[in-house]
């Protein structure tokens, strides 16, 4: 790596440690790297009968911790697809995201009667989005993201001189670290997970972000990793 950098994490634990071996796996060093959960998930303690229901959509890993034994599932993102299939669903489709999802299920013949694991936090109201498509759909949380404090060392490292990277891997995630932080640092480079997560960063900093976003090209874990090695190799 031509300059040293710091890269902040804001995952929940067990997902930036993931995304972490990734990057050192992708990079073949270790990377200093600063993580800080902004968000911490907590399962729900019931898990829904689903038997009233011909479908399940999931759109976040998260959202399983029950058994689908037999279920069609439609899923949001390849490990959501493997938590499923793990819990004895029968996956039928994985899409990039929400929206690619709906665009995929309004192409569809009408699958029937749907029910969405979501957490207490939503970017989309795929039960909304389903009542336009004339389908019955109805959410059960399943989990919910609790917010955490961001770090001291993780606040100084974003409003820092130093070159730091800032991956932000969803909207409110990345309005929380904004509220956390003054003015950002002038070598800080975020790298956006959506066209959402920045329009959420930039609302929360207009006013003292410096430095520099970038959207990845695919709203997907792979592709995050991708950037935020570039990003450490430039």
């Amino acid at each position: 790596m031509s300059t040293p950098k710091t890269l902040v994490l804001t995952r929940p634990d067990i997902s930036s440690a993931q995304v972490l071996g990734q990057i050192e796996a992708a990079v073949g060093a270790k990377v200093h790297a600063v993580l800080s959960p902004i968000l911490k998930i907590v399962p729900g303690t019931d898990w829904p009968d689903l038997s009233p229901y011909d479908v399940v959509i999931a759109t976040s890993v998260h959202a399983i911790h029950g058994p689908l034994t037999g279920k069609p599932v439609f899923c949001v993102g390849v490990r959501t697809a493997e938590a499923a299939t793990k819990a004895g669903g029968n996956v039928r489709h994985c899409a990039l995201d929400a929206a690619a999802l709906i665009a995929w299920i309004r192409t569809q013949p009408n699958p029937g009667k749907i029910v969405y694991l979501r957490g207490s936090h939503v970017a989309t109201d795929i039960p909304a989005a389903l009542a336009e498509l004339s389908i019955e759909g109805c959410a059960f949380q399943t989990y919910r993201q609790a917010e955490q404090p961001l770090s001291q060392t993780a606040r100084e490292v974003i409003e820092g001189d130093r070159p730091a990277i800032l991956p932000l891997f969803s909207p409110r995630s990345a309005r929380l670290v904004g509220k956390a932080i003054g003015q950002t640092g002038c070598d800080l480079h975020v790298i956006a997970i959506s066209d959402a997560a920045a329009e959420a960063w930039h609302g929360q900093t207009a006013e003292t972000a410096r430095g520099s976003c970038e959207v990845v090209d695919q709203p997907t874990g792979e592709a995050m990793v991708s950037r935020i090695v570039a990003a450490l190799q430039r």
